[in-house]
């Protein structure tokens, strides 16, 4: 009889099918929309990516831990110091220039001069070309000495007979290197760096560099 071997035949077809599948089930993976796969996030040591706040000017005097000393001055003067100084560490241009417009004749720089006093200053700090606005707020921290007409000035090593202690102010404030203070007092010309001054009514004088 045909009917056993035919049996027989399929019996042994399905036993082969069944077999045939790998022994390993595959590995599952999740899918997201459009039935791409997911992959996992790359683990990393490496803190996320931070900017600056959005329209935040450049400031080379914010965050500097900066605190402004008592000094004995005049009414007058001790106010256009602490404006000059909050405007500095909070890096107030507006300000600046309008305390710089209230004195006719305010020097910022002897290279250029009857454009704005902020936007030359705001110029040094966005190009790093220099760091006015530390200067500013560091050396109204410092010792202050009386220059000739009677005006406050910052610092005292501006002073027409500086001694030691004021050029070493210089270090210990973090205005200048011992090198650099060092090649100032080689040179024989006095003090010529980050300078200030205020009139005894409180008139913002100059704030330069330079000879």
């Amino acid at each position: 009889m045909r009917v056993l071997p035919a049996l027989l035949a399929a019996l042994v077809l399905l036993l082969a099918g069944c077999g045939s599948g790998d022994d390993a089930a595959a590995p599952e993976t999740a899918t997201g929309p459009g039935d791409g796969t997911v992959e996992a996030p790359v683990e990393t040591d490496e803190p996320p990516a931070t900017e600056p706040p959005a329209g935040e000017a450049i400031c080379s005097a914010r965050d500097a831990g900066l605190t402004l000393p008592e000094q004995d001055l005049p009414a007058p003067v001790a106010e256009v110091r602490e404006r000059l100084f909050t405007a500095a560490t909070t890096c107030d241009y507006d300000t600046l220039e309008q305390l710089a417009r209230e004195e006719e004749g305010f020097t910022y720089s002897f290279g250029e001069q009857g454009g704005s006093p902020a936007e030359y200053w705001r110029n040094l700090e966005e190009n790093a070309l220099g760091e006015p606005l530390y200067a500013l707020a560091t050396i109204l921290t410092l010792p202050v000495t009386r220059r000739e007409g009677g005006s406050f000035a910052w610092p005292s090593a501006y002073s027409e007979r500086p001694t030691d202690a004021d050029w070493q102010a210089l270090v210990d404030g973090f205005l200048y290197t011992q090198a650099e203070v060092d090649d100032m007092r080689a040179q024989g010309t006095g003090y010529l760096g980050w300078r200030t001054a205020i009139t005894p009514q409180g008139e913002w004088q100059f704030f330069t560099a330079g000879d």
